[in-house]
């Protein structure tokens, strides 16, 4: 059963109100005869749903969203009222209203499409914070992975963006959610372009070549290798992958990739380049682990031209082809 406040001026008309919405079983209503007790009673109760007059003394239905809005979140609000003036509609609209239903008619079939709404509302509410908190749940997941890891959506802004690429770019998620444009490349090659996730995009042809020296098509993933010293400095070798991100209706709503560092794995094969090669990489003794190199900051070469552009090329997610 949903708890329902129905707040207007007129006693007789809550009654008649509570009765009919009562009648089918789905809603227990409360009834307050102005906005400013509504909002006291707000702070001690709980509803999923309120319906509000527009004209009222000492505070009207627009006010009283507004402070419904500012205090108490996302709790749908049907604005209930008599006055169908298009100036009071855009406010409401404007001001986060869920439904506008006007006054008036036989009491019944009134009341009877005034509760189908306040259902409609409360559902496509409830709808609303499943998905997002299934989304949080994702996100949570994906932020304890231990592979550096952000997401994109349809639009090219972050979405995503883990404890793991936070330390490996320096950059908290505070700073990088929300940021289209490419923000997410200057961590990594000083300037705005495309990475792995980027291409997703395009086809194979324009792909293979054109951004990584190294990358290869495998199913539904883009799979990319380099050596080259990573944003802070670090010598070493990285695999990227990325891969479409879909809803749970199958739909793309956006994309994600994952950095791995597989260093040691390479160095297992043979396959780093020389040791006097990463020595003048990191001007100096080969350190013992690569832990130690990012204590090496006086060391690191950069090119004074470009925030984290490094000089010896891209970093991490592959080698620029230009």
């Amino acid at each position: 059963m949903f708890r329902v406040l129905y707040v207007d001026d007129e006693p007789g008309l809550l009654e008649i109100g509570k009765f009919f919405l009562e009648m089918g079983g789905q809603f227990s209503v409360d009834i307050i005869t102005s906005a400013p007790a509504a909002l006291t009673l707000l702070r001690s109760q709980i509803y999923d749903a309120i319906i509000s007059d527009y004209e009222m003394p000492r505070m009207d239905g627009i006010e009283f969203l507004k402070e419904v809005r500012s205090n108490f979140g996302e709790v749908p609000v049907l604005l209930f009222t008599g006055k169908g003036r298009e100036e009071i509609v855009i406010q409401a609209i404007d001001n986060g209203v869920d439904f506008y239903v006007q006054k008036g008619g036989e009491p019944r079939s009134q009341f009877a499409d005034l509760g189908q709404k306040v259902r409609v509302a409360i559902e496509r509410r409830q709808a609303i914070d499943q998905v997002r908190d299934s989304e949080q749940r994702l996100a949570d997941v994906i932020n304890f992975l231990p592979d550096a890891t952000f997401a994109i959506d349809t639009e090219g802004q972050v979405i995503i963006w883990n404890k793991a690429i936070e330390e490996l770019t320096g950059v908290p998620a505070a700073d990088m959610l929300g940021k289209g444009d490419y923000e997410y490349a200057l961590c990594f090659y000083g300037t705005r372009r495309p990475l792995l996730i980027d291409l997703l995009f395009e086809p194979d042809e324009t792909v293979i070549g054109r951004y990584y020296s190294l990358i290869r098509r495998e199913e539904n993933l883009l799979i990319a290798e380099t050596a080259e010293p990573h944003p802070q400095g670090i010598v070493g070798c990285f695999m990227a992958q990325a891969s479409l991100f879909y809803n749970k209706r199958g739909e793309v709503i956006g994309a994600i990739e994952s950095i791995r560092d597989i260093t040691d794995l390479r160095r297992s094969r043979g396959d780093l380049r020389a040791t006097d090669e990463r020595k003048t990489l990191t001007g100096g003794e080969l350190p013992r682990d690569r832990h130690d190199i990012r204590k090496k900051d006086t060391n690191r070469i950069r090119v004074r031209n470009g925030p984290g552009l490094m000089a010896n090329g891209p970093a991490m997610t592959g080698s620029a082809n230009q």
